[in-house]
């Protein structure tokens, strides 16, 4: 995964995946050095809270996976 290492090289503090394929959402944060230290993994229709700088909880019931 090429991006997950060069957005925790530059220190991006959160990247978000969101798969329709698999209805899920994965959230990296944490970034040190060449990895992030935290992923979060949940379906659509559970909840994750993006932390700060954003803080939010988004409302991951309204995704739809692909037909």
């Amino acid at each position: 995964m090429g991006k997950l290492r060069d957005y925790a090289v530059m220190r991006i503090p959160l990247y978000l995946i969101v798969d329709a394929r698999d209805s899920t959402v994965t959230l990296f944060s944490e970034p040190n050095h060449d990895r992030y230290h935290t992923r979060t993994d949940r379906k659509f229709g559970e909840s994750v809270r993006i932390p700060e700088p954003f803080g939010f909880d988004p409302d991951l019931s309204r995704l739809n996976p692909y037909a």
